[in-house]
């Protein structure tokens, strides 16, 4: 959704494409607690010849859900208030079932309740400070600045513990805290790593204008600007896990610099535009898909 929203400011999509999105993603809403909510469930798939569906939320994945709808409605302003409502709606569910309010950081996805051992459990690509700020100005909850404050905050504290600035995808956190999770927390051996979650965070905060996220992303890029090549996967002290290019890695670190130039890792653009020399992968769903989110919202 967020793709087709954006090419289709550029008028590579039209709204009727996007709208059939947005109506799978109608289609495919979560149920708790025997309610309906606006909270998509994560992975539909084929299963024995039938589609079938994966209950639980990820909140990244609202999240973007989110910021297309805002998005398509200043692409479409003829159906704004329509996307502006569905946005709203989504808001607030992230609020009420994505969200703990002793640390006052949104969980990883509405399956994470109290009585979870996941409750204060962060996934650093859950931060997305420009998309709190839309979400902020859109629905009238000032609670999103809190958040995006809150997370900010808990980042700053992971970049703060290693000369790298590398954030783990995972990591443990209280209301003035944090700290990487150790391995196979809830996904691998790597959740303590920067992998295939954190690899998202410089897109993320590239065109955050806040000091802490310029902060932060400034000395993760020095570390890869130091480096021969980016490779994908790192501990948090530098050493690369996979040295081997992906997309999911590169693409995200080519926005930032694209964003933040003469910030003292412009060598990092040609490096990482090196991915664009290639054809997307038909198997790697998710480098492919970070890696065409960049090339439509395009670079300067």
């Amino acid at each position: 959704m967020m793709i087709t929203a954006v090419a289709g400011q550029r008028g590579w999509a039209s709204q009727k494409e996007f709208d059939r999105l947005l109506n799978y993603y109608l289609s495919e809403r979560d149920v708790v607690n025997n309610k309906q909510t606006a909270l998509m469930k994560w992975r539909q798939y084929q299963k024995d010849g039938q589609w079938v569906s994966d209950a639980n939320s990820a909140t990244d994945g609202d999240l973007y859900i989110a910021d297309s709808l805002a998005l398509a409605a200043k692409t479409w302003p003829k159906r704004a208030a329509y996307y502006h409502r569905l946005e709203k709606a989504l808001a607030n569910d992230i609020l009420a079932y994505e969200y703990n309010p002793t640390t006052k950081v949104l969980t990883t996805g509405d399956w994470v309740d109290a009585k979870s051992r996941y409750y204060k459990l962060m996934r650093t690509s859950d931060v997305m400070p420009t998309v709190f700020n839309q979400l902020a100005k859109d629905t009238g909850n000032q609670q999103w600045v809190s958040v995006k404050n809150q997370m900010l905050d808990r980042l700053v504290d992971l970049s703060n513990q290693h000369k790298t600035g590398l954030v783990p995808d995972f990591a443990w956190v209280t209301a003035d805290s944090a700290k990487p999770v150790g391995a196979n927390t809830i996904a691998s051996k790597y959740d303590g790593d920067y992998w295939f979650n954190a690899c998202r965070v410089p897109y993320l905060l590239a065109t955050s204008k806040d000091p802490r996220a310029k902060k932060v992303l400034k000395k993760m890029m020095k570390f890869f600007a130091k480096q021969y090549e980016v490779f994908s996967g790192y501990t948090l002290k530098g050493k690369p896990i996979l040295k081997r290019k992906n997309a999911g890695f590169s693409a995200p670190i080519f926005y930032a610099v694209n964003h933040n130039r003469n910030q003292g890792y412009d060598n990092l653009f040609n490096s990482e535009m090196s991915i664009y020399a290639q054809r997307l992968n038909q198997n790697d769903y998710y480098g492919a898909t970070l890696m065409t989110l960049v090339a439509v919202e395009g670079w300067k």
